[in-house]
């Protein structure tokens, strides 16, 4: 095939067009797209590839210098082996993609497109190993891509450090549970081999996933080299059986789970008009009952309701879809949810409370107007801390994830390392300066490329049309936003952050409540202040300075008590230095005693050890239906072979418990005191088996 598009070396496409005209049907029809268009392909690492003359990409200076760079770190160099040239190849090619997702706001997770990229590091990892890399090494060949790539994408430079750190971090974890999956690995191929079988077991490969973090893929690829191949069918039915757990926690709502049926025919015309608007006269377009279409719906029914126009917001953005009321001359339905349908209608998912509603109904569509009030003021108040987050802790932040409720806002946001009560702080004054402000919020629509330029934050992996809407709070916060807000910052009222915590590597989870909870949620704080005033008779104000006091005093009653404890148990180390038995050279000291936790037991033994210079101990102090152990063994008997750890958890299985220890010391619990006795003279028995 020695001609341009066969099957060759002599000839290397650089550009292609694609002609894009039919959408391809499940059915292998083919419906004519209703914007045709032009794909133009043209790779450029293969143009430079034939500018510069090398023999493939990754001589070029787009791949080299990451080569270059992983070279200073392995014990091989690029060309020294063929074989191993791949490896170097698959990490310059992943360094490059991993560091632009993270750039451009993606985060390694489970699913979707963090879970494409916790494949390719860790793919990485794999081939890193064969050239003797057996360290996070990743996070330090950003800069040399930043390098490369500075004079287009200057904010892959801006972002280099957070870029490392995601990076590192996401190794780091792999790490840890590399070597220990591998293992396992071998083990599994090792077993199958000695049955006469090269099928890797589908139920390994999900375990190996599930718990070492192992991606299918990477499975294939290592057992592949062994000859080995995987039990497809045992992996799918392991996965599915994951994915009904999860369906089965999410407990999605019946509409989601129609989707794929008659939601998917539904073809009727319905226009959001709830910005401005929170009641309308409205036309029943649609109805569905259970699965299926239907022509009216009585009292105790719950129906999908499309209409050709309505005022009730659709849950999207992390906003929640509002509640209200249908009413027409003969029904009244309380709507619980809101979604979008598949060809995108807002499906309202109602109850009917009375009468009966049939489609062609014309009926009264009203919001509840209170919690919408109350979402508005969390989604703008959203928009202020995102830009506050960015303010304080950097550039970096992203949105990872949100929530708007009438009662809260959820805000989850890319961050390494957590929130310290003062950058805390510091954000929350923020927003509350910007409400207290009163800044007008404005409302835009403009082009895709006219918001950008403006510099409005558009979220990674959202999907935005032709035109887009623009929330603008003053010109401190520009946001691509398709969800409801204040007119003025100044309905919000007050902001407090109720709580901050990590929910993932690399991701944090803040949550607050504006207005009327947030003067809620303080006057249950300052509630709480006073009660605990009056506890510790004592003002509000100076509540920490007791507290700080009783602190002192506390600890130097436990000080003194341990002094005591210790005192006591010397006395009584002293009292039973004459049960001391001996067995076969070996001196044993078996015995019940009165001390009430293990600090104590310890001391004693201590103690003990002293006293006799040489020999074993075994102590049980019962506690209730409970017992604690505990065992010594001087140095000199250690040395001999004697072992505390195993006396102790055979003497403790005679009590119904378990543990262990050092050679010289070990301690233990169990659930039966009424054993004690027994456990005891095995003292004697292990002395009298090891001289």
């Amino acid at each position: 095939e020695l001609y341009p598009g066969g099957e060759n070396d002599r000839y290397l496409e650089i550009w292609n067009l694609v002609f894009s005209q039919f959408n391809h049907n499940p059915d292998d029809t083919y419906t004519p797209l209703p914007k045709k268009n032009i794909d133009t392909g043209m790779g450029l690492e293969r143009m430079v590839c034939v500018i510069q003359g090398t023999d493939t990409n990754f001589e070029t200076d787009l791949f080299k210098p990451i080569i270059e760079a992983t070279e200073k770190l392995a014990n091989v160099n690029y060309g020294d082996k063929e074989k191993l040239d791949s490896s170097f190849k698959v990490i310059a090619d992943h360094m490059r993609t991993v560091t632009f997702a993270v750039s451009d706001g993606a985060l390694p997770s489970n699913e979707g497109r963090g879970y494409v990229l916790r494949r390719l590091l860790r793919r990485a990892v794999r081939f890193a190993k064969q050239i003797g890399i057996d360290e996070p090494f990743m996070y330090k060949l950003v800069p040399e891509v930043s390098r490369i790539m500075v004079d287009f994408y200057p904010e892959v430079k801006e972002k280099e450090a957070f870029i490392q750190n995601v990076i590192k971090t996401e190794e780091e974890r792999f790490h840890e549970t590399l070597n220990e999956g591998l293992s396992i690995l071998s083990k599994i191929m090792k077993e199958e081999s000695e049955k006469g079988s090269n099928i890797f077991p589908g139920t390994e490969v999900f375990r190996l996933y599930d718990t070492y973090g192992f991606p299918k893929e990477l499975t294939e690829e290592y057992i592949g080299e062994a000859g080995f191949t995987i039990d497809e069918d045992g992996f799918k039915f392991e996965m599915e059986k994951q994915r009904e757990r999860a369906r089965n926690a999410r407990q999605k709502t019946d509409s989601m789970q129609i989707q794929d049926g008659v939601l998917g025919e539904v073809h009727v015309e319905s226009e959001f008009i709830g910005y401005d608007q929170l009641r309308t006269q409205a036309k029943i377009v649609e109805l569905i009952k259970g699965k299926d279409f239907s022509d009216q719906a009585e009292k105790g029914d719950k129906v999908y309701v499309f209409l050709d126009q309505t005022p009730f917001y659709a849950e999207s953005g992390g906003q929640i879809a509002d509640k209200g009321l249908l009413k027409s001359e003969q029904a009244t339905l309380e709507v619980t949810n809101v979604q979008k349908a598949p060809n995108g209608q807002h499906m309202h998912e109602a109850v009917v409370q009375d009468g009966t509603v049939e489609k062609g109904d014309n009926v009264e569509a009203e919001v509840d107007q209170k919690s919408r009030s109350f979402i508005v003021k969390n989604h703008t108040a959203t928009h202020l801390l995102h830009q506050a987050l960015k303010d304080v802790l950097g550039e970096h932040v992203n949105q990872a994830g949100s929530l708007v409720a009438p009662d809260r806002l959820r805000f989850d946001f890319s961050h390494f390392g957590s929130v310290s009560n003062e950058e805390m702080e510091k954000i929350e004054e923020i927003v509350n300066e910007k409400v207290w402000q009163s800044i007008p919020v404005s409302i835009e629509y403009n082009s895709i490329e006219e918001a950008k330029e403006k510099g409005a934050m558009a979220l990674f992996g959202e999907k935005y049309g032709d035109t887009v809407r623009v929330v603008q709070v003053g010109d401190y916060s520009l946001e691509l936003c398709g969800g409801c807000h204040v007119v003025n910052t100044a309905e919000i009222g007050l902001f407090k952050i109720v709580s901050e915590s990590g929910i993932g590597a690399g991701t944090r989870r803040m949550e607050a409540v504006t207005a009327k909870d947030a003067y809620l949620y303080m006057n249950g704080k300052e509630s709480l202040l006073k009660e605990a005033g009056e506890l510790l008779k004592t003002k509000p104000e100076q509540v920490p300075d007791r507290i700080e006091v009783l602190h002192k005093e506390i600890k130097d009653l436990q000080k003194e008590n341990e002094s005591l404890s210790a005192k006591l148990s010397n006395m009584e180390a002293s009292n039973i230095m004459d049960e001391v038995e001996e067995v076969n050279g070996v001196k044993v000291l078996a015995k019940q005693v009165d001390v009430k936790d293990m600090n104590a037991l310890r001391t004693m033994v201590d103690d003990l050890k002293q006293k006799l210079d040489s020999g074993i101990i075994l102590l049980a102090a019962p506690n209730g239906n409970k017992v604690q152990l505990i065992a010594g063994v001087s140095k000199d008997l250690v040395e001999e072979g004697y072992h505390a750890g195993h006396l102790i958890k055979e003497a403790a299985t005679r009590c119904g418990g378990g543990g262990g220890g050092r050679p010289d010391m070990a301690q233990a619990g169990g659930k039966d005191a009424s054993k004690i006795p027994e456990a005891l003279l095995y003292a004697k028995e292990y002395a009298s088996q090891n001289s």
